[in-house]
């Protein structure tokens, strides 16, 4: 991936902790960056479609959740008919409209789904995901359920650095979803290595500041779409198609002053390492917790200025889990590149951090800091 790696150098707070920087390109051309935007829009057009899709079949299961809805994998994590749902209609929409040049990277498979007794969600799904199709009326097909499973499993490709393959997380935010709060459908496009392409389908997002509606929107105006290509900024819209707008990061410069994001889940983020952090920064507004890569969304339209994610130590991080909304924050903050070899934070103040690799976005008004092991391959 194009981002900025950094690499953690001392952990005591008595001196500054230094990072190396370990990748740094360059910035592409304003002529180049046009080029660029241009070619990939048919495969925005299409990303666009899948997750708007995805979204509308998630909102539809939101409304009715049914405790059978609900499975659990290895992990631990809640795993719904949403989920497989939403990958199989990704999955499905980019295979037919890029028949020749299909590889997903995806988070589910339909391992447990074919496992004795799993019939009856698997017909669940299928028909969740017919009916999308239906009400879209695009694609004249009726899914089996072997199609389905397919679909789902086609999200198996192991990715790499060479070529295009599309990065999915169906339902980013799962336990979010299943309480009602906030997820994200997130689809990102890599191209030789780097991401491209981002689309954030955010549904129960305001379409306003989460500092004027708080996560839950008092007029229920919600669904958010956000999207970015390489080179041409970030915008978004409301799901329901409406017209797009193009969105920046917070003009907040003064740490005081600015509001910051973490995980809601504590098992996602050390919220006590967050605070320590936050306080040496000076903030003084508490965290704004949300689940998902819908935080990616909110920090594009400058709803905050910090994001921190420092994941317990074991937790390894997946690429669908931050690619498509690392390029909604980088084109919508056009991060600040140093050209030193040694980076501060340069926000006035030094905090401690963890041992270990971290990835940063870095400009006068934004900051985001977390672990990171973002290979553009599956593992």
């Amino acid at each position: 991936m194009s981002i900025n790696w950094l690499r953690f150098v001392s952990p005591s707070l008595k001196k500054p902790p230094l990072f190396h920087l370990c990748h740094l390109p360059p910035p592409p051309s304003s002529s180049s960056a046009v080029i660029v935007a241009m070619s990939y829009d048919k495969e925005l057009a299409a990303a666009k479609k899948a997750a708007s899709l995805a979204a509308r079949l998630c909102q539809k299961v939101q409304k009715a959740l049914l405790q059978s809805d609900v499975q659990s994998k290895n992990d631990k994590s809640p795993v719904t008919v949403a989920d497989y749902g939403s990958q199989a209609l990704v999955s499905f929409v980019l295979q037919q409209e890029f028949p020749d040049n299909f590889s997903l990277v995806a988070e589910e498979d339909s391992k447990d789904l074919r496992k004795d007794g799993g019939q009856e969600i698997v017909e669940r799904i299928t028909k969740l995901v017919n009916d999308s199709l239906t009400i879209d009326g695009s694609y004249n097909v009726t899914l089996s359920t072997e199609d389905v499973l397919k679909a789902i499993d086609n999200g198996r490709s192991e990715g790499g650095s060479q070529g295009r393959h599309w990065v999915l997380d169906p339902i980013d935010g799962t336990k979010g979803f299943l309480r009602g709060d906030q997820y994200a459908i997130a689809l990102a496009l890599l191209d030789g290595g780097k991401v491209v392409l981002g689309v954030l389908a955010c549904p129960n997002l305001p379409l306003t500041s989460l500092s004027d509606a708080g996560q839950h929107s008092p007029n229920n105006k919600v669904g958010c779409l956000f999207f970015a290509v390489v080179g041409g900024g970030t915008y978004m819209q409301p799901l329901d198609g409406s017209s797009a707008v193009k969105v920046q990061v917070s003009a907040v410069e003064n740490p005081e002053e600015a509001s910051f994001f973490e995980s809601y889940e504590a098992a996602h983020s050390m919220h006590d390492l967050s605070s320590l952090i936050a306080q040496k920064l000076g903030v003084k507004a508490p965290p704004v917790r949300i689940d998902s890569q819908a935080k990616y969304g909110a920090l594009s339209r400058g709803d905050g200025a910090i994001y921190l994610r420092l994941p317990h130590k074991g937790y390894r991080e997946k690429i669908w889990d931050h690619a498509a909304g690392c390029i909604v924050v980088s084109e919508g903050a056009k991060c600040k590149r140093t050209p030193s070899t040694r980076a501060s934070m340069k926000l006035g103040v030094w905090s401690q951090m963890l041992q270990g690799s971290h990835w940063i976005f870095q400009r006068e008004s934004i900051l985001i800091w977390t672990q990171a092991s973002l290979s553009p391959t599956r593992s």
